[in-house]
């Protein structure tokens, strides 16, 4: 499934204002006091801002935010519960929101009256267009639209492995966790940098991130696998898996790790190296 570049709108929530900028409107005046104590809420914002040359000015992230090196350096706000407390604690100007993963806390936060800014990544255009919003938020248009330009030629690099490839596009299947066995399905990011690389996931027909039986697995056979290192491992020797026309003929593929598990700038090096699994070889 290809997705449509979407409209992307940012909610600047400012005290007890709310002000909605959108990602694809006409272009915003210039930022006249750029936020100087920023507070990231998940890995995918941290990597945003580190790639926008923000990092000195991120006051607090969270406990799985560790790329690059010098985020797991600053004061952590909590893990998938935020401490409220301590985020008010560090006066922020800024809290970047990953509003697709955390809705309630984007929520709560609007209640104590902070300053959110809420972005959307649930597409690879959704996370340029993200690193766009925030650059103009943030007085850093000129290196968002660097890193964007350097996220669509990796995007490129990948999609003409694909398109050199002369016959059925490889379906693909992603392992977001095995125990239970949960993959992405339609209306993720995963399913978008699978189409990009040239394969289709053949979890299309669940929708988001959802629970996916080993039966319906085994039915509908990928020809390729991407999995974490411990799991592949599990994948291998597990009897209703090992069927598998992609077990049986070794094609399976480490997933990449935290870089296509993140909606950030990072995923321009998932799809290319999905790319070269799927047709240049495993690199």
């Amino acid at each position: 499934m290809r997705f449509r570049p979407l409209a992307i709108c940012v909610v600047l929530l400012i005290g007890l204002s709310s002000t909605v900028l959108c990602a694809k409107a006409a272009p915003q005046k210039p930022v006249l006091t750029p936020p100087q104590r920023i507070i990231s809420l998940s890995p995918g914002v941290t990597e945003m801002l580190f790639a926008l040359g923000l990092g000195k000015k991120i006051v607090g992230d969270t406990v799985y935010c560790d790329y690059p090196e010098a985020a797991k350096k600053i004061a952590k706000i909590g893990d998938v519960r935020p401490n409220y407390e301590k985020i008010v604690a560090l006066k922020p100007d800024m809290i970047v929101v990953d509003g697709v993963a955390e809705k309630s806390a984007a929520a709560r936060l609007k209640q104590l009256h902070q300053p959110v800014f809420i972005i959307l990544p649930s597409s690879f255009a959704a996370v340029e267009n993200s690193l766009l919003a925030l650059g103009r938020a943030t007085g850093r248009s000129e290196q968002a639209r660097a890193v964007v330009a350097g996220m669509e030629h990796k995007r490129r690099q990948a999609a003409a492995l694909a398109k050199a490839h002369v016959g059925r596009r490889p379906r693909v299947f992603f392992v977001a966790t095995l125990r239970p066995l949960w993959t992405a399905g339609r209306g993720t990011f995963v399913d978008d940098v699978i189409a990009i690389a040239g394969g289709d996931n053949s979890a299309s027909s669940v929708q988001g991130y959802a629970e996916y039986s080993k039966e319906l697995l085994v039915s509908k056979p990928p020809d390729v696998i991407f999995a974490g290192e411990h799991d592949l491992k599990t994948i291998r020797t597990d009897p209703a898996l090992r069927q598998l026309p992609a077990i049986r003929d070794n094609r399976v593929a480490g997933d990449g790790g935290e870089m296509i598990q993140r909606p950030g700038p990072r995923l321009a090096d998932a799809a290319v190296y999905i790319a070269y699994v799927l047709y240049g070889g495993s690199r």
